[in-house]
């Protein structure tokens, strides 16, 4: 005979449960964010659409860049989802198993997804995880947890940098200033790989978010300086600093809208104009969409075809390590 059923408290995550609908506060709140954030990305456009004659002369200079820096304003984008898709991965083969390249593609997916009401690449991916890997729903928002407080500490060390340096017209202090928490958690990684494989993994996952901080800080570098509008370093971590608290902001797909009035009122204080500020990173979300969503809609139909093939219930058995 059995004993009682203990009730056990839902997960943080639950309306991500592929047999369960969504909350309908949280339903609430994530369409409330995303009408709230697409209202700010049309004020964004507006502001500039109304002010184009102050930002004219800084389009004439983008349209008369050299091709390697529109190419590279293109090629960063990508290499940001690659930086975060393997530092998730570093943190979920910890509660089962899944490839590196399946990880990749479920971070791509999901990113353009999440620009959608509701974060349905958030949900999805979660649910893919429990019916493909086997990995439960409470460990996956763990996993989520675990990754969002890392995008906070490497936030957070970049504003530290940021406050620090402000002001500060050494170049090379700035790039000690930067290069300082990698170099720490280069060997943080390097001690904890010492001890165990799983905190060697939690380790390479917060070296790789902050990498992920460098190649937004060199984004922004380059997108100001096609607008002939060129930021110290340190002001350029500033920015970056802005950008990254925005994305933070819950029921916020991506940042949108959000991270475009941070980087307007960050850049507008760095010395450039809010106009300018403002055309930077709607040019940052432009040039986004060029390699990004083709590759997110390629990795959409790999996610799609692999959940086709397996039966729902059935899953990989999870790692011994």
């Amino acid at each position: 005979m059995t004993g009682p059923v203990r009730k056990v408290p839902p997960d943080p995550e639950s309306s991500l449960d592929p047999d369960e609908a969504p909350r309908p506060r949280s339903r609430t709140r994530r369409v409330v964010g995303f009408v709230v954030s697409v209202s700010l990305l049309a004020l964004a456009i507006g502001v500039v659409a109304v002010r184009r004659d102050d930002i004219a002369e800084a389009l004439d200079h983008a349209r008369q860049a050299p091709p390697w820096m529109i190419a590279l304003s293109v090629i960063l984008p990508p290499l940001n989802l690659l930086l975060i898709g393997s530092s998730l991965w570093f943190i979920t083969v910890r509660y089962g198993r899944v490839g590196f390249t399946e990880m990749i593609s479920l971070v791509t997916s999901a990113w353009l997804l999440n620009f959608l009401p509701m974060k349905p690449g958030l949900m999805g991916r979660i649910a893919y995880h429990k019916r493909v890997n086997n990995i439960r729903v409470r460990d996956s928002a763990k996993a989520l947890g675990e990754s969002v407080v890392m995008s906070a500490i490497s936030t957070a060390l970049l504003l530290g940098v940021a406050l620090l340096l402000l002001g500060t017209q050494s170049p090379w202090m700035v790039v000690v200033g930067i290069g300082a928490p990698g170099a720490v958690l280069l060997l943080l990684s390097a001690f904890l790989a010492a001890r165990s494989l799983n905190l060697a993994r939690l380790g390479a996952a917060m070296l790789l978010r902050y990498l992920d901080i460098l190649v937004w800080i060199a984004r922004y570098a380059l997108l100001f300086e096609l607008l002939d509008a060129p930021l110290t370093l340190g002001d350029t971590v500033l920015v970056t600093a802005a950008s990254q608290l925005a994305q933070l902001v819950p029921f916020v797909g991506n940042g949108l809208g959000v991270r475009e009035w941070g980087v307007g009122i960050a850049g507008a204080a760095s010395g450039a104009t809010q106009a300018v500020s403002l055309t930077a990173d709607l040019l940052n979300r432009a040039s986004e969409l060029v390699l990004a969503v083709p590759l997110a809609l390629w990795a959409t139909a790999r996610v799609a075809r692999r959940l086709s093939k397996r039966p729902k219930g059935e899953a990989v058995p999870a790692p011994q390590a």
